[in-house]
């Protein structure tokens, strides 16, 4: 703590045994003489102590104009001169009478010293504490016993967007909507009563009328002898928690509808396989209400022992790297009584989470069917229809289900993932379609199946025509599923690519898409005549998942597949016809 004490005199000599006093108490003393041209009070900043020393008051009106200059404690060495300090500085004022001894002025001196110190450090704390508090970030009420306010802070008023005027010494239950009022009445006696609250929701009015959602956090305030003083509450603006929360209810209620109504019988099943939830038709399929299924079985409780350890593989792989493990499969099925059923199911694990959507398709009645129909049926036409069909209404359940996840999707990188997945679906979808639409179920025209996949992505890519030719030389060509999927898959991979990266901006050019038969040999080329494929990277060996699903595919028809970039990029694939009687 600096001290820094002015004597002020009105002698031209300074007293040197009060100097030296005053420094050995570890004081720095300045001289100011009326009488004097020096003025050395301009040299110090604030002194922490004012000495007056005066013999007479002739100089009364210098010295109160050097008075006027500080803000500190005065210590008056001869009070019987007449010069009222009070009343030109509001600091503290000590009379001392000569003559004193050393020790009763080092005790003057260092008593008002530290009390002005203090006392301007409290009002700055004081003041600290009252900008804080006003300025908190989080609103802030004080009511008295009667729920009157008593103070609220600026974020409050910000809130609400009223001015204080307005809200003190106003009753709380004035500034709350209608059917809140009751609520406050009720609750604030127990409030009172507990002495704290946490949590309590109301729908305030602000000053527009307008409504928000708070809840608040409280504590009551007590006198020194424990009786009630003030309430002391914060909030917290939850309008747009609670609309969000609305939002998510109202979008579970969609899913829910979407998930009673698939047609078909279908359940979620947690990462440790807990079926967490199932529809109706499941209740159907498996002979009892969901309340005894919901968090209290797992799925493979339902399935037969020759086919458990191929599910049990296939549920923890399809967490890992789900391409790996098929997505459509049958397995035997065990309802409540113990009934065996053959189904048909289609998985997908819904983005972002550990869980699987499963669809259980009953197909006994089918698959009996197909024994009696192999024996007079040779292409098994009722059987695949019924299958191609049911496929398809599964894919498209699978489309739309990532169709409407999309919706909810902000990250450009994750839509595109989820655009391209469903584009996947759908060239699949279409396949079964049209096996399902042919006259002969085992092959479909594969000229028609490009155009309508192509019109299907460059509606979901929102291709402008005028941007992009397509061009298509096509053999007439018929091909069976086995083919038609892998080729269908290879040509959606390769169009999404050159419709996503081979014209950029404004460029526009031209994709073509060739389908030629020589014999038993196919060649399909896909080219475009856009910026070219980079040179620096090797499409056999790219982290691009479209073009290791390509490499994957060709090689599933035991194809070959050529990379041309002299004028922009051409892939041409060559492979034969799968057939029926070699798939495993």
């Amino acid at each position: 703590m600096s001290k820094n004490i002015m004597i002020m005199t009105d002698r031209d000599m300074e007293d040197i045994s009060l100097n030296k006093m005053l420094e050995s108490w570890g004081y720095t003393t300045y001289y100011f003489s009326l009488k004097s041209s020096d003025n050395y009070y301009k040299s110090i900043i604030e002194p922490d102590l004012i000495i007056i020393d005066f013999q007479d008051n002739s100089e009364t009106i210098e010295v109160f104009d050097v008075l006027k200059k500080f803000d500190v404690p005065i210590i008056n060495l001869n009070p019987e001169n007449d010069i009222t300090v009070e009343s030109v500085n509001p600091s503290p004022y000590m009379h001392l009478d000569k003559p004193f001894n050393d020790e009763k002025l080092k005790f003057a001196a260092d008593m008002v010293v530290y009390h002005s110190k203090t006392d301007k450090k409290l009002k700055e704390n004081e003041e600290n504490y009252r900008l804080l508090y006003e300025n908190a970030p989080i609103a802030y009420q004080s009511l008295d016993e009667d729920g009157y306010f008593l103070e609220v802070n600026n974020t409050w008023l910000e809130k609400l967007g009223y001015i204080k005027d307005n809200v003190i010494d106003h009753w709380f239950g004035d500034f709350l909507a209608p059917e809140y009022v009751e609520v406050f009445k009720k609750n604030f006696p127990i409030f009172k009563s507990d002495g704290e609250i946490y949590g309590a929701e109301f729908d305030m009015l602000r000053a527009d009328g307008s409504r928000i959602t708070v809840s608040y956090d409280g504590k009551i305030g007590y006198d020194e002898i424990g009786n009630f003083k003030q309430t002391h509450c914060i909030f917290k603006d939850i309008t747009d928690q609670k609309r969000a929360e609305k939002a998510l209810k109202d979008s579970e209620q969609y899913y829910k509808t979407i998930f009673e109504n698939t047609g078909t019988a279908t359940i979620i099943v947690e990462e440790d396989s807990t079926i967490s939830l199932v529809n109706t038709e499941f209740e159907e399929l498996y002979g009892q209400k969901k309340e005894y299924v919901e968090g209290k079985k797992k799925w493979y409780e339902f399935v037969s022992e020759e086919h458990l350890p191929m599910m049990k593989n296939y549920h923890l792989t399809r967490r890992i790297s789900s391409e790996d493990v098929p997505r459509n499969y049958e397995f035997d099925f065990y309802d409540f009584n113990g009934n065996k059923k053959n189904i048909f199911t289609t998985i997908a694990i819904i983005p972002g989470t550990g869980k699987s959507l499963v669809s259980l398709q009953d197909i006994t009645f089918s698959k009996n069917a197909e024994k009696q129909l192999k024996i007079n049926i040779k292409e098994k036409d009722t059987l695949l229809r019924e299958i191609h069909h049911r496929v398809k209404n599964n894919l498209q359940i699978i489309s739309s289900l990532l169709n409407l996840q999309s919706r909810y999707i902000e990250d450009s990188d994750a839509l595109d993932v989820f655009t391209e997945s469903q584009n996947r679906v759908r060239s699949m979808a279409i396949i079964h379609e049209k096996l399902y639409n042919s006259n002969k179920m085992s092959k479909i025209n594969f000229g028609e199946y490009i155009t309508d996949l192509t019109d299907s992505l460059f509606y979901s890519f929102k291709v402008d025509p005028s941007k992009i030719l397509l061009t298509k030389t096509i053999d007439n060509v018929f091909f069976d599923v086995d083919t038609s999927i892998p080729c269908g898959l290879i040509i959606n991979e390769l169009i999404t690519n050159c419709i996503k990266h081979a014209f950029p901006g404004d460029n526009k050019g031209e994709i073509n898409i060739e389908l030629l038969k020589n014999d038993i040999e196919y060649t399909l080329k896909v080219s475009d005549n856009g910026t070219g494929f980079p040179d620096d990277l090797d499409f056999r060996n790219t982290e691009s998942l479209g073009l290791q699903l390509v490499i994957s595919l060709v090689n599933q028809l035991d194809g070959t597949i050529m990379l041309d970039v002299s004028n922009g990029t051409s892939f041409t694939i060559k492979f034969k016809e799968l057939l029926y009687s070699n798939r495993k």
